[in-house]
């Protein structure tokens, strides 16, 4: 089977994607370095230049989300295409229950600027949010209620959609505190529900092929690896391999995503849904369309991107499940086709456990 020919899919750089969202009449170029400035006064303007040329080149990307959230906010992007843009740069978009990102989308709502948004944030919201593991259950438990449980981040998205003012987004924030955070809860118990099928599979679940506990390190080793290197530089790979192995799990990100020391990202929630099979789907349901739309409602209720066919990972999966069969498994299938687009550039070091990997 051949996978991601030129044909097959639509790249797109990230410099890609800020020329088709931008609709102003300055050059692309120039108007970062001019907003950027604008927003940190004291930072060197070659040092800004140069850093846009990086982007323009594919040599990196912005260092942060709110380096993102300034680039939106220099672009004069929408809500929707600020959400799209930070999708496809750091696996997820706005995170409408972390306080300070629902600020910048309402502003973005109403057309303000980066400082204005920044000032908003300082007024409206001084509560440092947890992290995650003992701070974050301590947060919810003095805030008196239990996390919630269901389609959560949707009906959260809906009621923030009627905010239209700075008093009813006041309003809007002061009746959801204790709701917020860092994490996303609806991706971490679907995470930990696909996670533990791997970790503890059961007798009637046929689509397991060893009927024994895991580890995390044995698990990741077996199921969510799929002979990625372990190696991080990354100089001598296509920019497709470098697209592909990019946030990447690891066994000691996996366990730290479990204890809530790290938020789970979109990446690691694809390839668990693929290692699972989509938790034992019936046979007669194994179909391209099936598991596309399965995996699209996930990644809807977690507040993440669907599948987009100029993210090449995601055009991977596409690939992957429309050339599934009954006979095999599409976790199977995806390993193949990841160890088959790394072993063009460095057969060897696939096994290796490199300087990434720690033992769970």
């Amino acid at each position: 089977m051949t996978f991601l020919q030129k044909n097959d899919y639509e790249p797109y750089s990230f410099f890609d994607a800020l020329q088709e969202l931008y609709c102003g009449e300055e050059p692309l170029a120039e108007r970062l370095v001019g907003k950027l400035l604008q927003y940190d006064p004291g930072t060197d303007r070659e040092a800004t230049a140069r850093k846009i040329r990086n982007w323009r080149h594919d040599r990196n990307y912005p260092k942060n989300r709110e380096e993102l959230f300034k680039v939106c906010f220099a672009l004069g992007l929408t809500e929707s295409q600020a959400d799209s843009l930070l999708g496809m740069t750091a696996e997820s978009g706005i995170h409408l229950r972390n306080p300070r990102e629902l600020i910048y989308a309402f502003c973005m709502r109403k057309g303000m600027d980066y400082p204005q948004a920044a000032a908003l944030v300082e007024h409206l919201w001084g509560e440092q949010l947890p992290a995650g593991g003992r701070e974050y259950r301590d947060y919810y438990r003095n805030s008196g209620r239990r996390e919630a449980t269901g389609n959560y981040t949707e009906s959260f998205r809906r009621d923030f959609e009627s905010v239209q003012t700075e008093e009813e987004l006041k309003v809007f924030l002061e009746n959801r505190k204790g709701r917020f955070g860092l994490m996303h809860n609806t991706a971490y118990r679907k995470f930990r529900k696909m996670l533990e099928c791997l970790m503890n599979p059961q007798q009637e679940r046929t689509v397991y092929p060893k009927e024994q506990a895991y580890s995390i390190r044995k698990l990741v080793n077996e199921y969510i690896r799929m002979g990625v290197p372990y190696k991080r530089k990354t100089e001598r790979y296509t920019w497709l391999q470098r697209e592909i192995k990019k946030h990447w799990p690891s066994d000691r990100s996996i366990y730290e995503m479990y204890k809530r020391k790290l938020d789970v990202d979109r990446k690691t929630l694809l390839l668990l849904y693929l290692a699972t099979e989509g938790e034992g789907m019936p046979e007669e349901e194994h179909s391209v369309l099936e598991h596309r739309r399965k995996m699209n409602i996930m990644l809807a209720e977690c507040g993440m991107p669907v599948l987009d066919r100029h993210n090449p990972f995601d055009c991977l999966i596409m690939e992957v499940c429309r050339n599934s069969s009954e006979e095999d498994y599409i976790g199977m299938q995806m390993e193949r086709a990841v160890r088959k687009i790394f072993a063009e550039e460095d057969g060897t070091e696939q096994n290796s456990m490199g300087d990434e990997s720690d033992g769970f």
